[in-house]
Parts: C-alpha cells; sequence; structure tokens
C-alpha cells in the first residue's frame, strides 16, 4: 500500500499502536465526507495519545492517486503523523477490505462499510462500530483506551 505522501506502507508500521480504520473514497458523495469529518473530530479528541493512530483506506484506487487522497485528506487536516490514507492496487485493497477486515467488496463495484474497525497493538480486528452512532464511537473511545493499556 502507498500513503497520501507517496511513502510504503505495510503491516508493520500498524505494530504497537492501536488504530481506528475505515475505508472511502473520495468522490463518495455522502457517507465518507461524514465518516471522514467524524474521524477528525476523534483524532481532535485524542490529542496527547500518540499510540493512537488512525487509517483511511481508500475502495477506489483506480482514481484515488496518492496525490488525489492528499487533497482530499487536507480538507480535513490530514495526512499527518497520526491520520494516514492509502491507496494501492484493487487486488490489495480489495483483500484488506472483503478479506481481512470485512467492511465490503471492490472488485466490479465499489461497497463498503461505514463502520470504523478498531486493531489492537498487534494487528487484531477487536471490533466495529457504527461511524454515525454517538454510542457507538463513545463505546469504541472506551474500548481504545482499554486497548493502550494492552501490552503488545
Amino acid at each position: 500500500m502507498t500513503d497520501a505522501n507517496n511513502r510504503p506502507f505495510t503491516e508493520k508500521d500498524l505494530d504497537g499502536k492501536v488504530w481506528i480504520v475505515d475505508f472511502i473514497y473520495t468522490n463518495c458523495p455522502a457517507e465518507c465526507p461524514r465518516m471522514t469529518s467524524r474521524m477528525h473530530q476523534l483524532e481532535k479528541r485524542t490529542e496527547g495519545k500518540p499510540d493512537i493512530h488512525f487509517l483511511s483506506v481508500s475502495v477506489d484506487p483506480d482514481r484515488d492517486t496518492p496525490e488525489i487522497l492528499k487533497e482530499f485528506a487536507g480538507r480535513y487536516g490530514a495526512p499527518n503523523a497520526r491520520w494516514r490514507f492509502l491507496t494501492g492496487d484493487n487486488a490489495s485493497v480489495h483483500l484488506l477490505a472483503y478479506q481481512t477486515f470485512h467492511v465490503g467488496d471492490v472488485i466490479g463495484k465499489i461497497e463498503h462499510s461505514t463502520k470504523f474497525a478498531v486493531l489492537d497493538k498487534r494487528r487484531t480486528v477487536r471490533g466495529y462500530y457504527s461511524s454515525f452512532s454517538e454510542d457507538d464511537v463513545a463505546q469504541m473511545l472506551t474500548d481504545v483506551d482499554a486497548l493502550r493499556k494492552e501490552t503488545s
């Protein structure tokens, strides 16, 4: 995978941090901007917690080049040291979205979940939370704080 600054991103980059992950695309007319705005709010709410990181993965790699992702991310104060935006080839994105996170299918059609996924420090998915539910987001932040205390 490649981030919005055109740097490589591998699973090793995930180690030792708790991640809040979503799947978006820059041409999305409704849900993706709302999810990205919510992610920006979460990033602000967790300032001072350097072990909480954010990852937005494009499910439209044909259009969402690193340059396009960087411009989109810039509207939300990203990319930055804690929030990365990723793209890759169709097969890699499909593998990540469909087989690893189980949040959608990007082969032949763009389909994705509006949920946030949380990864622990060992790259294990520990939960899914509605990005549009205040109760889910509150529970997610509680769970993220608990995961921060776990040893890697």
